[in-house]
């Protein structure tokens, strides 16, 4: 297999690069990803509706292995939702980071001064790994209950 990487925005045309990366993942693995229906026909409405927010997609030999969003700028939020999943097959290898730092980026450059995260309670190993990159926790969801996080990127371009 070819090792290109390549990062780059979903468009509804790759609704089925997703849709069968999200649907090829084992349930347990998957469980705390849920941000839309996997099924082509809900991808293709979400990346249909992205307006200026961001879905991302990381190929590797031109299969995606991964994926990230930015979500929440359509609605008028000046602090995006960051959501991930690599697929289980290449988890590990650093795709997680690299998904980061290009959220970290598009945020920069769009003047966010930080992300927000909502985690599962029960995602544990997440929540190490959240904590241990920056992310603080800030609250909690009493509809979901799921824990909130945010991410400081530090000062917007330009600002005094």
């Amino acid at each position: 297999m070819r090792s290109d990487l390549i990062i780059r925005p979903l468009g509804e045309d790759d609704a089925g690069d997703l849709s069968a990366m999200l649907l090829s993942q084992p349930a347990g693995y998957a469980r705390f990803f849920y941000p839309f229906g996997f099924d082509r026909a809900a991808v293709s409405a979400v990346l249909a509706g992205r307006g200026r927010d961001v879905f991302t997609g990381l190929y590797l030999g031109g299969r995606m292995v991964g994926f990230f969003m930015l979500r929440g700028w359509n609605e008028g939020y000046e602090v995006p939702a960051f959501g991930i999943i690599i697929d289980e097959n290449y988890r590990g290898q650093g795709l997680e980071m690299v998904c980061l730092d290009a959220a970290k980026a598009i945020c920069r450059l769009r003047g966010a001064e930080r992300i927000m995260l909502k985690m599962h309670p029960e995602n544990i190993s997440a929540k190490g790994v959240a904590r241990k990159i920056g992310f603080v926790q800030t609250g909690s969801e009493p509809e979901s209950g799921n824990i909130i996080y945010h991410l400081e990127l530090g000062r917007r371009p330009g600002a005094s």
